[in-house]
């Protein structure tokens, strides 16, 4: 091999085992000036960096197009075949000449493939450093490896170094194998994809975990496919690597969000129902399945209108209003139920929607209520009590008095009657301050065996739990438990139906408890249901109308519910609900 001379034009690479074209293709070059590279094997050893050009003799080569590929550019083919010069051409070589052929052809060709050269070699090397740019900026990594078990790096852009902490040189080198980087429990289904990819011949989509130079874990998605050789077989691997760990958190804090929204959505008492521009329901939570009685599975793809049209006249007027409004839907009995409606216009997925949210107000228009009331009360109340002080001094007075002069029988008479209904008053004003001033529940942990077993000495009843029910544990307010259902018990016995039908009903849930009292009297009329919650109101003859506004205030104030309804089979049922709650 002639060495090349690194101070002057690039050499020329020749390959030929023909001694007397070698000689001319020499002459003609030193005539130009151009340094020679001479080698009669394709795989004999020779600086790629210093070669311009090629000039190839391929008459008594084989297998040449193989090697076109890895031949410095451009190249000149010399050949004695018209047929074998096209495909030569196609393979990538830049000219050929036909031999035998004159001196003046073979300078000729030499000539224009020279100024080839002159005009490729820059715009290739213009185009490399653009392309090594590109690479280098590129948010991850282009690779080239073998496909090997260690995935052996060819060639692996800039990107490497952010995004493992190893710089390119450690990949190529073999210091680092990308292998042994990726999370032992994705490794083996890594590669099982990228294999199943290349024996399909289609490109892979992996995604999996890699650990990188200073310990840390971030998930990575792989893009690449097989680079096949002359008998099909993958022998390389090319793709890009990119960074998913932030696109990942990103999604993994959407999905918690998400959770956290339906999670919301489903214990509101609110129903939220959200439409589409053509007035299908696209979503409907818990609260709107019960309101609407359907499932979801009936109530997703339905038109709204249609579902609207078994409702209350006063709830499709609200709809059709198309804006905020607060209604309410009149029942029998004078029974009523208040809404507040709420409607928005959104876009999802660049769609229009129409969300819906249906508030019901009757509870808290019914506290509101309460709370005049027990303002009224406390009103009175003082009024009373202010008036009361005096009259006992007064009569305390009136009896020293009357003692120290002549004893009047009358006057003691009136004294203690004034006495008496000044107390019977003061214990009739505690009976209403109590509802007026109910304290804030204090919870304890309590069997409900232990509060029942206590109710069963005070009142004659019947008890339907299983003991497992019976012993489970709840945190409430006992005292203040105790003293509704006392009440409500009182209540069934004095129903007048027979007592032994009196009831407390237990059934626990894992939400909370449910605890019926059950009576089998004449029952409250339907017209009077709505009313027999209000204070002051009694069916009792000398009822003072607190007993049942006080129990629902108590079981209010633990986040629970009451209900009254009509007792299948006749009597009376008081539902409570008590929630699970934790002791203080």
């Amino acid at each position: 091999m002639t060495a090349a001379d690194p101070h002057v034009s690039p050499a020329v690479l020749v390959v030929t085992r023909d001694p007397a074209l070698f000689d001319d293709l020499h002459s003609l070059l030193r005539a130009r000036g151009r340094p020679v590279v001479h080698v009669t094997d394709l795989t004999t050893g020779y600086d790629r960096a210093r070669i311009g050009l090629t000039i190839l003799d391929t008459c008594d080569l084989v297998g040449v197009e193989e090697a076109l590929a890895q031949l410095p550019r451009p190249i000149l083919a010399l050949t004695d075949d018209d047929g074998r010069a096209e495909a030569l051409i196609g393979a990538g070589a830049s000219d050929f000449a036909v031999l035998p052929c004159s001196r003046a052809v073979l300078s000729a060709r030499i000539s224009a493939a020279l100024k080839l050269r002159e005009r490729v070699v820059p715009a290739l090397s213009d185009s490399q450093s653009s392309l090594q740019t590109l690479l280098a900026n590129l948010p991850g990594v282009v690779y080239r490896c073998a496909n090997d078990p260690e995935w052996s790096m060819q060639f692996i852009s800039e990107g490497c170094y952010d995004l493992t902490g190893y710089a390119p040189d450690e990949f190529i080198s073999g210091r680092v194998q990308l292998s042994g980087l990726v999370h032992h429990e994705d490794r083996d289904r890594m590669r099982e994809q990228i294999q199943q990819s290349l024996s399909d011949r289609r490109p892979f989509r992996v995604t999996y975990r890699l650990h990188t130079a200073s310990g840390a874990c971030k998930w990575l998605w792989a893009q690449g496919q097989g680079v096949l050789d002359a008998n099909g077989q993958p022998t390389a691997i090319e793709g890009v690597i990119t960074d998913l760990s932030e696109l990942r958190q990103t999604k993994l804090e959407l999905e918690e969000r998400e959770i956290l929204l339906e999670t919301l959505l489903a214990v509101t008492e609110t129903a939220y129902i959200l439409c589409d521009e053509h007035g299908a329901v696209d979503y409907a939570n818990l609260a709107a399945q019960t309101w609407l009685k359907l499932p979801d599975s009936r109530l997703v793809g339905a038109r709204f209108a249609d579902l609207l049209t078994g409702l209350p006249n006063e709830l499709r007027e609200a709809v059709g209003r198309g804006r905020d409004s607060i209604f309410t839907v009149d029942h029998q009995g004078g029974d009523f139920e208040a809404y507040h409606l709420v409607m928005r216009n959104v876009q999802i997925s660049g769609r229009p929607h129409t969300a819906y949210a249906f508030k019901r107000l009757t509870r808290e228009l019914a506290r509101q209520e309460v709370e005049v009331w027990k303002k009224v009360i406390r009103l009175i109340a003082h009024e009373i009590n202010n008036t009361l002080a005096p009259i006992s001094s007064l009569l305390h007075s009136a009896r020293l008095i009357n003692a120290a002069e002549a004893r009047d029988a009358r006057l003691d008479r009136i004294i203690d009657t004034i006495s008496e209904r000044s107390k019977h008053l003061g214990e009739f004003l505690k009976g209403y301050t109590q509802f007026a001033r109910l304290p804030r529940p204090r919870l304890e942990s309590t069997k409900w065996r232990s509060l029942i077993d206590r109710l069963d000495e005070l009142v004659q009843f019947k008890i339907d739990a299983a003991p497992e029910d019976l012993n489970t544990v709840n945190a409430v307010d006992r005292s203040q438990i105790e003293q509704a259902l006392i009440n409500l018990l009182k209540n069934a016995v004095e129903a007048g139906g027979p007592p032994e039908e009196v009831t407390l009903r237990l059934r626990a849930h894992r939400e909370g408890d449910e605890i019926q009292v059950l009576d089998r009297g004449p029952g409250i009329p339907p017209e009077l249901l709505p009313k027999v919650l209000l204070p002051f109101y009694s069916t009792k003859r000398t009822g003072t109308g607190l007993g049942l506004p006080l129990c629902r205030e108590i079981i209010d104030a633990h986040g629970g519910n009451l209900r009254i309804e009509a007792r299948e089979g006749g009597g009376t049922a008081v539902i409570l609900w008590l929630p699970r709650l934790a002791a203080a």
